[in-house]
Formats: C-alpha cells, structure tokens, sequence
C-alpha cells in the first residue's frame, strides 16, 4: 500500500507541469503519462474513467495491474480529495484515499531480467515533500487463493504521513469472510535512529490470514 501513496504523490506533485488546453486534453496527457512511468516490460498499468484530475476531489472508475498472464490487481472506484494550494509549500495533503473494492486475483509474475532483491535494512524513502495522508478506507479487498494460501475478504482503513525521512501509520484490518478476525497497527520509525515503536493487536481464529502468511 505504500507504494501506492508514493506513487499518487510523485504524481500529484507534477500535476501543474502536466497542464493543457482543454479538459479532454489534461485527461488524456495525463493518464499516457501516468501510465508509461509505472509500466514496465513485465508490468502493465492501465487506469480507465478518470474525473477531475486537475480538481481537489478526483475519482478513476478503474486502475488494473497486468503481467504477461494477464490482470492480477483491479481497483474498482478509487477516490482523492486532497489539497491541491499545499503543494506550493511542499507538501502533499490527502484528506481521504478511498476504493470501492481493490482485487489481487493472484501472486504477479516476477519480473524478467531482473536480479533477484538483496535482503538490506529498511528505510523510509525520503520524498521532494512531506505526505500526509488523513484517511485511507477500502471497505473490501479480496484476495485469491493463491495469494498466501487463503482466499479471503477485508476490511482496511488507516492513515500516513512520511517526511524527513519518519514514517508514521495507523492501520486495521477486518476479515469480512469466514470465521472472522482483527488485526490492528501502529507504526513509528525513523532512519536517522533506526528506532521502530510498534503497537500490534491481533484476533483471529486458528489458520486465520496471519498464520497462513506467516507459513
């Protein structure tokens, strides 16, 4: 999910540069462009039905990640109200990211050519401006069997805010299917210490999500 919110963020922060003409104009320029630097050979991103793109409430009716097999993620009805004045002061505030439904039908392919990733200490990545993000609400993320050995359905809302290089989350996560369970999170860390404050509460019946991730 952070990935998503860097993304939307580097992306917002060029929204100016990307003017045009007429609205039909900014709609198509911008979804070329957003399309072609997330896509790769072996990922293909396609986003479909996208309103008020220059405006401080967007919405896309679709954004599908694809592989050399096909669809592996859909987000179905995604959301933005954010203010657009904050980013003149460097920053990036986002009132609510929301979603209908967000779909991961499967695992994706790993990338071809590529090395395989080297384990390393993490860190935050430290962006051109701060991003907060107020409310992040998807009432249902499904999940396909092969994901992580279970086929379920949840329930996440949460919050963020990354600057100087801290991050700073809130995240709870309901299982909507099956037997039920929670989990809830909350997250500080910094790279300059490398100090991570961790508060995580968890509820689940046996074989629930979490112990079928963890194998």
């Amino acid at each position: 999910m952070t990935r998503i919110i860097l993304a939307i963020a580097f992306f917002l922060f060029t929204l100016p540069a990307l003017a045009q003409d007429t609205e039909q104009e900014d709609r198509s320029y911008f979804i070329g462009f957003v399309e072609d630097q997330l896509s790769t050979p072996n990922r293909q991103i396609r986003i479909r039905g996208i309103q008020g793109v220059l405006s401080s409430n967007a919405t896309i009716s679709e954004i599908t990640i694809a592989d050399r097999e096909g669809i592996w993620l859909r987000i179905t009805n995604a959301r933005i109200v954010w203010t657009r004045s904050a980013l003149l002061l460097g920053r990036l505030d986002i009132d609510t990211l929301a979603a209908d439904s967000i779909d991961v039908l499967r695992k994706p392919l790993p990338e071809e050519g590529l090395p395989p990733p080297e384990a390393g200490s993490f860190r935050v990545p430290e962006l051109p401006l701060s991003v907060t993000l107020d409310a992040l609400e998807v009432p249902r993320v499904t999940f396909g069997e092969d994901v992580f050995g279970l086929a379920s359905q949840l329930a996440i809302t949460g919050r963020l805010q990354l600057a100087g290089g801290s991050l700073d989350t809130a995240l709870d996560v309901t299982r909507l299917d099956g037997p039920g369970g929670q989990l809830g999170l909350t997250a500080i860390y910094r790279n300059d210490t490398q100090v991570l404050d961790l508060d995580l509460s968890l509820t689940e019946p046996a074989n629930g999500i979490v112990a079928n991730v963890l194998n």
